[in-house]
């Protein structure tokens, strides 16, 4: 496979993990040294890389990192984020003369962006680090290698993060890809996550229509066909600023868009997302053509003709879209149901409707996650009083078990 037919992260040969995940490792390691210092082991610090497609986080996940180290070391973090593209050399490090009686010297004047204060700490993050001219790469290598500007050291508890778009056909990047350059950060790719990105979206108050539009339609999250060929592309960045626009029309908080409020919604997503998935967003809103994992878990008779016309269409591909929008909108929103009421029917019913091969997304993304994730405690405890149906037991999960047994 030649260079060009290889994804960057194939390239590099670094793991693909998920934006939370990247998130947590960076945090966790962070405040592992911070506790190595303080028991008097006087560790090294570690610069991390993170690489993905523009609009999955990478910025706004490293003020999330800010807070959540501030919280958890008791220590106030600061944030310094550089932007690599509209910098050179001089914004950090101008030489100017010092004259005496006797002779001429120069000193260094260092930008506000070198961060100071001998017991602070923060995150210099260094935001698209290889579409910097190549004068300011050098410069950043010394502070990903050293913690310094020239003669000036960083605070030892300030660390440091580089961000990077891909260096593949989509972006225009000046990758310094030799050996010193790549050993001096820990490399990790992220790739776009639905999961991650409608969990962070409950945690940030998204607007309810964002949330249901991408739970019942997961693959129009990251729009890759448009951004290939230079069009304004839907992404997460894109959805979060949308949301924005929602609240600010939405000012009561219960969705009553009139028509002249559409209009105004069609027209700014039209310049987020593109006119396409501007329309595909408006016409969900105002009719909820698509099957809402919402309505599936709150009101699944309102639903479920048009899910049985998809059986006997045999759209699989349809029904599993559907299937995964539901355990999404599940794992990351977590509703509240009572084990005596009609929610847990309509899961029942849902799962004992659908072909096999589609419900059993359900049981397999159980096994997804960590034994200890709100995840996992979530759907193991919804699953415990589903098997108190005899329809969801005989109907579906026996069968399941029957089927993995034959394998």
């Amino acid at each position: 496979m030649s260079n060009e037919e290889q994804k960057y992260f194939e390239r590099l040969n670094i793991p693909v993990l998920s934006i939370e995940s990247i998130k947590n490792l960076i945090r966790d390691d962070v405040a592992d040294t911070i506790k190595c210092w303080e028991s008097g082991r006087d560790i090294d610090k570690q610069c991390f890389h993170i690489i993905g497609p523009a609009g999955v986080g990478k910025t706004d996940v490293c003020e999330q990192l800010r807070k959540e180290l501030s919280e958890e070391t008791g220590k106030d973090f600061q944030m310094i984020m550089v932007k690599s593209p509209v910098l050179s050399r001089d914004d950090f490090i101008i030489p100017f003369p010092v004259v005496s009686s006797d002779t001429a010297t120069f000193k260094m004047l260092y930008s506000d962006f070198v961060p100071r204060g001998e017991d602070t700490y923060g995150l210099f993050v260094i935001d698209e680090c290889s579409r910097g001219d190549h004068s300011l790469q050098q410069l950043f290598w010394q502070v990903q290698n050293e913690y310094k500007v020239h003669l000036q050291a960083f605070p030892k508890g300030w660390f440091v993060i580089t961000t990077d778009n891909p260096d593949d056909s989509e972006y225009q990047v000046d990758s310094m890809e030799d050996a010193a350059g790549l050993r001096r950060q820990l490399h990790l790719y992220t790739e776009v996550s639905v999961k991650d990105f409608l969990s962070y979206a409950k945690v940030a108050d998204f607007h309810p229509l964002i949330i249901e539009f991408i739970s019942a339609n997961p693959d129009y999250l990251y729009d890759f066909d448009s951004q290939k060929v230079g069009a304004v592309f839907a992404n997460p960045a894109s959805y979060e600023k949308l949301s924005n626009h929602l609240h600010k029309i939405d000012r009561d908080g219960k969705g009553n868009f009139n028509n002249n409020d559409f209009l105004r919604i069609e027209s700014l997503a039209s310049g987020l997302l593109n006119v396409n998935k501007a329309r595909m967003f408006v016409e969900f809103a105002r009719e909820g053509k698509d099957i809402n994992p919402k309505d599936i878990f709150y009101n699944f008779p309102k639903v479920k003709k048009q899910i049985v016309e998809l059986i006997n269409k045999k759209d699989n591909a349809g029904i599993s879209k559907i299937m995964t929008g539901f355990v999404n909108y599940l794992t990351t929103q977590c509703p509240e149901y009572k084990k005596d009421e009609k929610e847990l029917l309509y899961v029942g019913e849902y799962l004992s409707t659908v072909p096999l091969d589609a419900a059993a997304i359900f049981i397999t993304s159980i096994d997804s996650f960590g034994r200890n994730t709100k995840e996992f405690k979530y759907m193991t405890s919804m699953h415990v009083e589903l098997m108190k149906q005899p329809q969801y037991k005989a109907n579906f999960y026996e069968v399941i078990v029957k089927l993995g047994n034959k394998q």
